[in-house]
């Protein structure tokens, strides 16, 4: 007995142990991005060019990483129905900012960034980034590690989660991360998590106060894309 809790014991340990290895792509990637970006600023202050650097730098990441990896579907398929996971981020996003709004609790970027520059970095090539390292290819290692759905749901959302600066942010990214860890495992399909993860940033981008009108869109477009969803099954 006391035989087969030590080997109970140090199966977990070699669990744990494998969990912490398959973060090593993280959190290189994602210190060399903080130490390249902090020190871009302290040199030459926060401006565009940090922020296009800033995309060049996730953009060479995106490629490096998904050239590694062999098993997954990147291919646009007019055939599969990409619309519901569009309503799904945008409902998102619009359920979740009219709720900031309304409470008084968003939290302003004070940046001064062109429009299109925002949207580039943080509603296109930032989404995709986020999602080929933190779903995508985290979630390739888990599932060598453990056959447990939810606790590869759990592990990486929140990591995910805790990679984000403030508490609201960490909010909806646990969100989003416990949302496209589901469709992964469920579809494999990098295109439809990544048009989620696009969607929710680039229609906060268009939203600047609360207005019930809105939220009342964004219920309506949620039970769609869910409604969309289950007539699937």
């Amino acid at each position: 007995m006391y035989l087969s809790y030590l080997i109970f014991i140090w199966g977990d340990i070699v669990i744990i142990k494998r969990l912490f290895l398959s973060l090593k792509e993280i959190l290189i990637v994602m210190g060399i991005q903080y130490f390249i970006v902090i020190i871009s600023i302290l040199l030459l202050g926060y401006n565009s060019s940090i922020v296009w650097g800033t995309v060049f730098l996730m953009i060479f990441d995106i490629i490096y990483i998904v050239s590694k990896l062999k098993i997954i579907d990147v291919s646009f398929n007019i055939k599969n129905n990409y619309f519901p996971y569009m309503l799904l981020g945008i409902s998102i996003s619009i359920i979740y900012n009219m709720i900031l709004y309304k409470f008084n609790l968003y939290q302003y970027s004070y940046v001064n960034l062109p429009f299109i520059v925002n949207i580039l970095a943080s509603g296109i090539i930032g989404p995709i980034f986020e999602e080929v390292l933190f779903r995508i290819s985290f979630i390739n290692k888990l599932e060598k590690i453990t056959s447990s759905k939810l606790l590869i749901i759990f592990v990486s959302s929140f990591i995910f989660a805790i990679s984000h600066s403030n508490l609201f942010s960490i909010i909806i990214a646990s969100i989003l991360g416990v949302i496209n860890s589901y469709i992964f495992i469920k579809r494999k399909d990098a295109i439809k998590i990544c048009l989620v993860h696009i969607f929710i940033n680039i229609t906060s981008s268009f939203l600047y106060c609360y207005n019930s009108y809105i939220l009342i869109l964004g219920i309506a477009l949620l039970i769609i894309s869910l409604l969309c969803f289950l007539s699937k099954k």
